[in-house]
């Protein structure tokens, strides 16, 4: 399965600088570097790798692009940086994981809580309609795109396995629950989500759920939106519908595939 990997923009980032109008260290110098207010509290997440790390921090990092440790398999870049934060700025240097599929316009890591990979989970959830005799997905609004339907997934919580986090993010944003034992596993690596910057980037794990009548049933009885998600339901999939084909960052293409294997 292959994913698309032109970088979308978001509403809190600056604009992107255009990587293909300049060589590579006069682009370096021109693109912003950018860390979100949400890292730069007094009090840092929990979740949060240093704003300025060490090569130490990379060394258990591992990416499912290449399914190994990125100091083995991914490129970096020596970086010099500002961090713009609450008691003034300070100036950093680094080296720093590079964004395997290339320059995304903009340097540092945004919304993004690790330098490198940032792990995730999506479940596929898909249903048959036989009144109407249309499959239909499982679909959350989420609260930082209103407007967008999106995969009910979410990041991965440290020393977490993968498996348990396709299913507790999926019981935290629609209150459903499902065995990860009926699922099938369908594609692990990159997401092409309009957080990536060209150090942090998106990956995730993803499961396909396809439900009986009597689980849709209980899914419709039991499905309420919750954590990041401010609404969720069962959207149809066809071509006219346009919450199936403006689905977040690639998460259409994952269900494409999934339609592919029922």
């Amino acid at each position: 399965m292959t994913v698309t990997y032109i970088c979308d923009t978001h509403a809190e980032y600056p604009k992107r600088l255009n990587p293909h109008n300049y060589f590579y260290t006069e682009y370096k110098d021109k693109r912003p570097f950018f860390f979100h207010d949400v890292l730069l509290s007094p009090f840092t997440p929990s979740w949060s790798d240093p704003l300025v790390p060490s090569i130490d921090d990379f060394k258990e990092k591992i990416s499912y692009i290449t399914n190994d440790y990125i100091l083995n398999s991914l490129f970096f870049e020596y970086c010099d940086y500002y961090i713009y934060c609450y008691d003034g700025e300070d100036y950093a240097s680094a080296m720093l994981p590079c964004n395997p599929y290339g320059p995304t316009g903009i340097g540092g890591r945004g919304l993004l809580g690790k330098w490198g990979p940032n792990q995730a989970a999506d479940p596929v959830v898909i249903t048959y309609d036989t009144t109407r005799e249309i499959y239909q997905l499982l679909v959350i609004e989420r609260s930082d795109k209103p407007g967008i339907w999106a995969l009910p997934g979410g990041m991965q919580d440290t020393n977490e396995c993968i498996s348990t986090t396709v299913t507790r993010e999926l019981k935290e944003e629609t209150n459903l629950i499902l065995d990860i034992e009926n699922s099938k596993f369908i594609y692990s690596g990159y997401v092409n989500d309009p957080r990536n910057t060209d150090n942090a980037w998106m990956e995730t794990s993803v499961y396909l759920f396809v439900l009986d009548e009597e689980q849709r049933k209980i899914l419709l009885k039991t499905i309420q939106a919750g954590d990041d998600a401010i609404n969720v339901k069962l959207t149809d999939l066809c071509s006219e519908n346009t919450e199936y084909t403006n689905l977040y960052a690639n998460h259409k293409e994952f269900v494409d595939y999934a339609l592919k294997l029922i």
